[in-house]
């Protein structure tokens, strides 16, 4: 096929099509970067392979993505470029077991402070050029480590509002914790050991033929007529399957938000 299409950029990707046609948009993930960061990216930007794609609209799996549970195991399963993280779907998404048998006033709140964090980063960044998530990212850090922030960083933290993105990550990290029944100030190590327990006790489940869909609607063979394939167990996509062909212009908007 490659030889025969040598002309084609790249292979349609009919699989990411078909999950991405029941959502009014997704998640993506940059594969490699210093910060872990989730954001809602709208159906007219077509990602190239360096973005990880989770075909969930929700912003209730936007926010437990974006916690701190979500990143720790994160940063523990995947890989490294040089000294930056690697987000690997088969490692750090497929595995990770999300809360179940969530409330859902719970699942609500999750979802609002989501809805609120992607948007007040996609708001700063969209009227200030000179800004990007690492920058807003690395203030944040300084902020969490409590050290002085330079005449730079205060400048990137007044204008990119750092102090109201911290706001909503405090609260998803509880509002999370709180949907695992876990207390929301347990060490790194302790979260770790938890999700790793969670995860065995899901394979066991999905062993018995017990899954927990993240979108029943789209994964459900009984609702589909049809037995899934494996990479729709979990509803995502991952970047190499992502189309290739897309607007440079918006392709260089989208990496230059992560840059």
């Amino acid at each position: 096929s490659y030889r025969d299409n040598w002309w084609l950029f790249g292979e349609a990707r009919s699989e990411l099509r078909k999950a991405l046609a029941g959502v009014t948009r997704y998640i993506a993930t940059v594969e490699t970067a210093k910060h872990r960061v989730f954001q809602f990216l709208p159906m007219s930007i077509l990602p190239d392979n360096m973005l990880v794609c989770m075909a969930l609209d929700d912003a209730y799996h936007l926010g437990v993505l974006s916690s701190r549970i979500s990143v720790l195991w994160a940063m523990e399963a995947g890989g490294t470029l040089e000294d930056r993280p690697r987000y690997s779907k088969t490692q750090c998404f497929d595995p990770f077991p999300f809360p179940a048998d969530v409330p859902e006033p719970l699942k609500e709140k999750i979802r609002a402070e989501g809805e609120a964090l992607d948007a007040s980063r996609k708001r700063v960044l969209a009227e200030h050029d000179d800004l990007t998530l690492t920058k807003l990212y690395n203030v944040l850090e300084a902020l969490k480590e409590g050290s002085a922030l330079t005449e730079e960083e205060r400048a990137i933290h007044d204008k990119g509002l750092v102090t109201l993105i911290r706001h909503h990550h405090n609260a998803i990290d509880a509002l999370v914790a709180q949907a695992y029944g876990w207390d929301a100030d347990l060490a790194d190590e302790e979260i770790l050991t938890r999700l790793v327990a969670l995860n065995k006790a899901r394979a066991a489940e999905e062993a018995k033929g017990v899954i927990r869909w993240l979108r029943p609607e789209y994964q459900d063979p009984t609702r589909r007529g049809k037995a899934p394939t494996e990479r729709e167990t979990q509803g995502e996509m991952d970047l190499e399957e992502a189309t290739p062909a897309m607007d440079l212009s918006i392709l260089n908007f989208v990496r230059s938000s992560f840059d």
